[in-house]
């Protein structure tokens, strides 16, 4: 069975080995890839407000819940889409938020905000650039 995305990213926190190890696995590599893009790259960063949205968390446990970011990752095009209108692009936000888990409503507004690595300190720009995930390019410091 397929873990759930907050589940890797917890694993890679807790060992950091476990980032390029998951790069070689082609069943997560294409998520994490999308992901750490979005997490990590200034011009993929999504065209919301920074901070988290008024939204109400969905209450069924993780694997019941309306949907999961497996199925909604080919659609995370649409908040970089300049041609919608904000609100609009903030409402399909906050409809995704309350269709997922709490946990993985949190990780991505961490996502969108940038800032990924203050909710998994060891899931870095510079380890995910390492394993591949994104453009090596420009890394400086650990402190990214």
């Amino acid at each position: 069975m397929r873990k759930y995305v907050t589940e890797l990213l917890e694993e890679m926190n807790g060992n950091p080995d476990l980032i390029e190890q998951y790069a070689r696995d082609p069943v997560y590599k294409q998520i994490l890839t999308q992901l750490f893009e979005y997490a990590f790259l200034t011009e993929k960063k999504w065209a919301l407000p920074e901070g988290e949205p008024p939204f109400k968390p969905a209450a069924e446990p993780l694997g019941m819940t309306e949907t999961n970011l497996y199925a909604e990752f080919r659609r995370f095009y649409v908040f970089n889409r300049v041609d919608l209108a904000p609100l609009k692009r903030e409402s399909l936000f906050i409809n995704l938020l309350e269709g997922i888990h709490p946990k993985e409503a949190e990780m991505l507004i961490a996502v969108k905000d940038q800032k990924l690595h203050k909710l998994y300190s060891k899931i870095t720009k510079t380890a995910v650039a390492k394993a591949g995930f994104i453009p090596n390019d420009n890394i400086k410091s650990k402190k990214d």
